[in-house]
């Protein structure tokens, strides 16, 4: 599985040019947390600065739900609310 998803960001992030910009990982997991994506968006994001990912567990998605995700923003400090 991993590989698959793994192919999907390679073939996304190879479209962008990341440089001077700051990419923040997001991903699931069974038991690892952010395990390798740290490394893995480094490879496939060159010239990006990594910031700090969220890695949410699986089954703990839904429980989790948006009210963690909008802390995890406050706390990179990005909006919670699109830009108009």
């Amino acid at each position: 599985m991993r590989l698959l998803l793994r192919g999907a960001r390679e073939r996304f992030a190879e479209r962008y040019d990341f440089t001077g910009k700051t990419v923040h990982p997001v991903t699931t997991h069974a038991m690892s947390g952010l395990g390798r994506a740290m490394q893995d968006y480094a490879e496939v994001c060159r010239g990006a600065t990594l910031g700090e990912g969220l890695a949410v567990q699986g089954e703990e998605v839904r429980q989790v739900g948006p009210g963690a995700v909008a802390t995890w923003l406050d706390r990179i400090d990005l909006p919670t609310t699109p830009a108009r």
